[in-house]
């Protein structure tokens, strides 16, 4: 009987699945906003690119394994394990793939910045590490004596298989970066703009006169007109180009840029940092790109 008393006294429709449904819809909504934390979402790309990357160095090691004795069987020759020729050829595959990941390493981080290398010969140098290891492995499989096809395709298809993880790397990692960094300013632009999309509230500009906010008498004269003075060209100054930005970024410190033009101050690194998570001087390079050299600011 207790059962039955306890669900009909919970009201019509009001069951235990009604009331997990509930309490689910009530956690989704506290999570919601947790979920969107730019804080959270940085640890959860950080967790997930370091995992990646590890998994992807671990094939990429395996890989190099295979092309190295590729190359050194071809260094090598005939040469005797007591031939210095026969021990350093070992070292020249690690060497090309050591460079060949140090580039892809620099690229990665400037790319994080929306700068690229933008150099002929960094795509050049890039060919020629992959062109001389595929070679390298793929010539001693042509020899009559030892050629079959499936060792062949091996020896062709790994070294491709290496040079493309050691150029996915990289991009991951900008890419990892890029996510947070958007995550950042998407947050500062909201804080900006408010819950509903509208901006704040801002500072009356300083140029306005105090005289303007006060409704003028209706018992005043009208006053002359004062005789209109020649206007007096203002030179043009060029503006200098700060660091190339991602878009959202760029997007948020505009914005920012643009709020402070309207509460009548100058724009600052500050400024910068607060949408913006770069170094010092990169901000100060940012927020010096918005002044002229006059230093008077740039209408946007």
């Amino acid at each position: 009987m207790w059962p039955f008393r306890a669900s009909r006294d919970r009201g019509q429709g009001q069951t235990r699945r009604v009331d997990k449904l509930g309490a689910k819809i009530a956690e989704s909504k506290r999570l919601r906003p947790l979920s969107l934390d730019p804080d959270l979402i940085a640890v959860a790309m950080e967790r997930t690119r370091r995992r990646t990357v590890a998994g992807l160095w671990f094939f990429l090691a395996l890989g190099l394994s295979f092309t190295t004795t590729g190359v050194q069987a071809f260094l090598a020759g005939d040469a005797e394990t007591n031939d210095p020729v026969w021990w350093a050829a070992w070292t020249v595959e690690p060497m090309f793939a050591g460079l060949l990941i140090l580039l892809l390493n620099f690229e990665a981080v400037i790319l994080a910045h929306g700068v690229e290398p933008d150099h002929h010969w960094w795509t050049r140098i890039k060919r020629v590490l992959l062109g001389t290891t595929l070679f390298m492995n793929v010539v001693p499989q042509l020899d009559p004596d030892r050629f079959q096809l499936g060792s062949l395709a091996v020896h062709l298809i790994i070294p491709i298989i290496v040079y493309g993880l050691a150029e996915v790397i990289p991009v991951i990692q900008a890419r990892s970066r890029q996510v947070v960094m958007q995550g950042y300013a998407d947050a500062a632009h909201q804080d900006n703009t408010g819950d509903h999309g509208k901006p704040t509230a801002q500072a009356a500009p300083a140029s306005m006169p105090a005289e303007s906010a006060q409704p003028e008498s209706a018992s005043s004269e009208p006053r002359e007109p004062a005789p209109p003075q020649p206007a007096t060209p203002t030179p043009v100054q060029a503006v200098r180009r700060g660091p190339k930005l991602p878009p959202p970024m760029a997007k948020a410190v505009a914005d920012a840029y643009a709020d402070a033009s309207a509460a009548g101050r100058a724009f600052t690194a500050a400024d910068v940092q607060r949408v913006a998570s770069v170094p010092d001087g990169m901000a100060e390079q940012i927020a010096t790109s918005y002044t002229p050299a006059n230093g008077h600011t740039v209408k946007v």
